[in-house]
């Protein structure tokens, strides 16, 4: 885990280069939606694209975690499906049922069946590497590959790949500074409740973090987002009182908060400390919101990585209760 999430620039900038090279036709039909399947570490990336492209792209993008599909889904629909593995069943049960309604579709993946479902019916792919068993830590070839698709069917400009090329240089030249925070946060997690709060554009940044402390440091977490937690959430700060002497808020930051969203995080912040502890802060930097995406995505990572070592935990070793899942839910076909 520490060498991939070394590697993420890397991830990056090959990934790249995987997109500018792929030759993806553009869709006979206008499209009118965009769908966009996925689980786990593979579908997150699907989140946070969709977060990214809110109010750029002029048409609905929708994120499917399941294995049903929308009943819009027609011709016009630009279907994309990641799949890491290529062997989540759920993903692999959603191309199926684009394929009946004659979406245009679109794989990413590293391999499985997947791939070979692209290759037998000569659906457009993107093939990404395979050599790593954790999704999760191959975020940057997901992400950058739902880019180059949306790009190469004419739904977003190219400014991605500029703007990815300054994260790779910023990220690499602030490697040091980065680890040093994520330590210096770990520290102050071990032992926490981690409750992550954010304006709701981060919210799918914010369950990029608590699904890498989950994984990595096999730590609890929870997400809300403003002003959303405002209206409801707030109120539950009440009881129980020990378990909120161990909660520890995080903020995440970004240049693209809402004005009022700021002003309700300060006015929140005192409440929550009275009950609890000093809010971490964690702010996004970069020039552009992807750029920033970045950034929290790297820092998060290492979060998670050394809070596992404050847990003694192996980041690397076996999930076995995901795993359980699956072994059990084979017994059942």
């Amino acid at each position: 885990m520490k060498k991939l999430i070394e590697g993420f620039t890397l991830h990056l900038a090959h990934a790249l280069k995987i997109g500018q090279s792929v030759d993806l036709v553009r869709p006979g039909s206008d499209i009118r939606n965009i769908l966009i399947t996925g689980m786990g570490g593979s579908g997150i990336g699907a989140n946070l694209v969709e977060s990214l492209t809110f109010g750029r792209v002029p048409i609905p993008i929708t994120v499917c975690k399941g294995y049903n599909i929308p009943q819009f889904v027609s011709p016009h629909t630009l279907f994309i499906a990641c799949s890491f593995s290529g062997n989540s069943e759920e993903t692999l049960a959603t191309i199926h049922k684009a394929m009946l309604k004659r979406a245009h579709i679109i794989c990413i993946t590293s391999g499985g069946k997947m791939l070979e479902l692209a290759k037998e019916y000569n659906l457009f792919f993107i093939q990404i590497p395979g050599e790593s068993k954790t999704p999760r830590a191959m975020l940057g070839y997901m992400m950058v590959s739902l880019l180059s698709a949306l790009y190469h069917t004419n739904l977003i400009g190219a400014a991605f790949i500029k703007e990815t090329e300054n994260a790779i240089d910023y990220l690499d030249r602030g490697e040091k500074a980065i680890q040093a925070e994520a330590e210096l946060i770990a520290k102050k997690l071990k032992g926490k409740f981690p409750i992550i709060y954010c304006d709701g554009r981060l919210h799918a940044m914010a369950t990029r973090f608590q699904n890498q402390l989950n994984e990595n440091a096999r730590q609890l977490a929870h997400i809300n987002t403003f002003p959303e937690l405002n209206h409801n959430e707030i109120e539950g700060w009440r009881f129980p009182e020990n378990v909120l002497q161990q909660a520890q808020v995080v903020y995440l930051y970004s240049d693209h908060d809402h004005e009022r969203v700021e002003k309700r995080m300060e006015i929140s912040r005192d409440f929550f400390e009275r009950r609890s502890n000093p809010i971490i802060d964690i702010v996004a930097e970069g020039a552009s919101l992807l750029e920033q995406y970045y950034y929290l995505i790297h820092l998060t990572d290492w979060i998670s990585y050394y809070l596992a070592k404050e847990n003694q935990i192996d980041p690397d070793s076996a999930e076995e209760a995901v795993d359980f899942v699956k072994e059990e839910l084979a017994k059942h076909r």
